[in-house]
């Protein structure tokens, strides 16, 4: 009977390519940055009241599926292929909301959500200027979390899959006391283990190997 149904659904090529490609699209699901909530993820929290276009794959905001270097060198500033500008300021998915509102130099919580984080870490940047750019982004210090930090500015997450769906794992970071602004820009990127590579058995929180990478960015405000 498998056969048989696996044949009659594969007998319609469009059918058999369509299905292939939704669970490759599934399968490739990984993270986006939760708190505060991301431009590319701003369609689950309606209380902003964002409009479409949305971007529906929030979990794949991966630089177009692109390996990336150290210095992220072929990824748009806030996960687009390279070159492009939807998901930055001024994109289409850039909605002009402000997502939550901080004080100066104080500590505040940054949560990724996974569904796969395929070991490696991640990093959060800030924007300090409303008028945001490729290279106004500065690495956070962070402070605290459950997991283990390296370097005072990279968080390692030491899991490939786990068990039960997604999952949420969160960082403290501190930002600068000098620093005030209507519209400002937080960066989260994660760099993936994969593909993998012997690396990883010594630490799991670095390549320098290129690798996938997932990267989103959030509008918030600092008084």
């Amino acid at each position: 009977m498998k056969s048989l149904t696996t044949l009659a659904v594969c007998n319609n090529m469009k059918l058999c390519i369509s299905l292939i490609l939704v669970a490759v699209s599934c399968a490739n699901a990984h993270v986006f940055l939760s708190e505060p909530i991301a431009r590319t993820s701003i369609q689950l929290r309606p209380e902003f009241g964002a409009q479409q276009p949305f971007w529906w794959d929030n979990f794949g905001v991966w630089c177009n599926n692109v390996q990336q270097d150290t210095q992220f060198s072929r990824c748009g500033r806030c996960g687009e292929a390279q070159g492009n500008r939807d998901a930055s300021q001024g994109g289409i998915f850039d909605k002009n909301i402000i997502v939550a509102t901080y004080t100066a130099g104080s500590v505040i919580p940054i949560t990724a959500r996974y569904q796969a984080a395929h070991y490696g870490g991640f990093q959060v940047e800030l924007c300090p200027q409303q008028t945001e750019t490729d290279n106004c982004f500065q690495v956070l210090p962070m402070v605290s979390s459950q997991q283990r930090i390296i370097n005072g500015n990279r968080l390692c997450t030491p899991y490939d899959n786990r068990p039960g769906g997604q999952y949420d794992i969160t960082v403290n970071v501190r930002l600068p006391a000098n620093v005030r602004c209507n519209r400002c820009t937080i960066r989260f990127t994660h760099r993936t283990f994969y593909p993998w590579s012997h690396e990883w058995v010594n630490d799991s929180c670095f390549t320098p190997n290129p690798t996938q990478t997932f990267r989103n960015c959030a509008d918030v405000r600092i008084v």
